[in-house]
């Protein structure tokens, strides 16, 4: 019998922000998150070969080489049939990455390291991967609780099975299991989704956060997070405002589907760099609507501006349900912070328009079907939407069933 018939005690993991120190000795451009996604890759998928790790974490091969040299100095990493975490990483993993590493397989003699477990890309189409498919009843179940859609917020919800999907795109990038992640705005419950994706792998993030604006959807989360028995924080805030002082800096994984505009999405994306920690890598995903190659120009731009690097555009990638702005699909952007990454408008207030309405103002005209009474609806009129209009009855008589009208000619049926 051997010594490691026997049980022992964890050896305690090095002291020191150990991430940092291997980036500045391998000279990595990454930064700590990038010796951070080898760690997570290894603990995920290893024993790997060397070349499959460089494959996975997209590095060449001899700086994946450098960095594991590093970390098998720092007895984080062992060799024997390929590249494997040893009992340090594994403690190291847990608790200062949030991981549960998977336990090397018994070494056999002559045998190779066994090929990673490369997961298949979950990019546009209404197929789920299996892994999902028992998720979709909690969550059309919570999405059929969910509050009246505000038009003047942008809001346009998708549907249970994209929220499910950007759920495990995230964890496909390494950016759900020990994650402290930050969503800006929740119309789409990708909290929801989140927990149930993270409960079916085995995968919890280590902190989830919600700053959300409207009160009914709050609630709507809430209720969710009781009703599947995940719990994470729900904050009350309006995205023109920075980040609350607390938060800043306390993350390393943003999420939002912003308004849709251009102003809108360069504030949101703005206040998840306020809340992201410094340094390269960290992982910001952006929900947006398809776009024409000239306004899909202009998006990059914004977001070079910001200096985030974009690390993958999967067109038509999300569904919405009734969003005619979107042509009901929209794109999902996987973006990564550089060393020249900033927030223009950290710690202050923007009171600039970001949303469709206020930026590209409509007025039209609803003739009641009761009494021809007719209302305008606009942003900047006394009711703004058709919803508010129906909900609070015509001026005249409080009855509910409009027609929109057409330059003059009787519009379809807005009742």
């Amino acid at each position: 019998m051997t010594s490691d018939d026997h049980p022992q005690a964890d050896p305690a993991p090095p002291a020191g922000d150990l991430l940092a120190d291997v980036a500045k000795a391998t000279s990595l451009r990454e930064g700590r998150e990038g010796v951070a996604t080898v760690l997570r890759i290894v603990a995920s998928d290893g024993p790997l070969a060397l070349r499959d790790l460089a494959r996975l974490v997209r590095m060449p091969l001899p700086v994946v080489s450098a960095i594991r040299r590093e970390l098998e100095t720092l007895k984080l990493l062992e060799r024997g049939q390929g590249v494997a975490l040893s009992a340090t990483g594994r403690l190291f993993a847990r608790e200062q990455l949030g991981l549960e590493a998977s336990q090397p397989e018994p070494a056999e003699a002559g045998r190779s390291p066994r090929p990673p477990r490369l997961r298949p890309d979950d990019d546009a189409g209404d197929t789920l991967n299996p892994v999902l498919a028992p998720l979709l009843p909690a969550m059309q179940a919570h999405l059929a609780d969910g509050p009246k859609i505000d038009v003047t917020l942008d809001q346009a919800p998708c549907t249970a099975e994209t929220a499910l999907r950007r759920a495990f795109a995230m964890h496909q990038a390494g950016a759900l299991a020990g994650r402290r992640i930050l969503l800006l705005g929740d119309d789409d419950s990708l909290s929801i989704a989140i927990g149930l994706v993270a409960g079916a792998l085995a995968a919890p993030p280590r902190r989830l956060t919600v700053l959300e604006i409207d009160p009914a959807r709050l609630a709507h989360l809430t209720r969710g997070a009781a009703r599947i028995a995940f719990a994470f924080e729900r904050i009350a805030h309006d995205m023109r405002d920075p980040v609350p002082e607390a938060l800043r800096g306390g993350f390393d994984v943003v999420a939002t589907d912003p308004p849709y505009t251009l102003p809108g999405m360069a504030l949101f994306v703005a206040r998840g760099i306020e809340a992201l920690a410094a340094g390269p890598g960290l992982k910001l995903f952006l929900s947006y609507a398809d776009l024409s190659p000239d306004d899909r120009l202009d998006l990059q731009a914004r977001l070079t501006e910001l200096g985030l690097a974009v690390l993958r555009m999967r067109p038509s990638f999300n569904r919405y349900g009734g969003a005619s702005i979107l042509g009901s699909v929209g794109q999902l952007i996987e973006l990564e912070t550089t060393s020249r990454t900033a927030a223009p408008l950290a710690g202050q207030r923007f009171d600039g328009a970001i949303y469709t309405g206020e930026l590209r103002p409509r007025l039209r005209r609803y003739r009641c079907k009761a009494c021809s009474t007719l209302t305008p609806v606009g942003a900047d009129q006394a009711v703004t939407t058709i919803e508010a209009l129906k909900e609070a009855g015509c001026p005249q008589c409080g009855a509910h069933s409009f027609e929109r009208q057409r330059g003059g000619r009787k519009g379809r049926s807005g009742g």
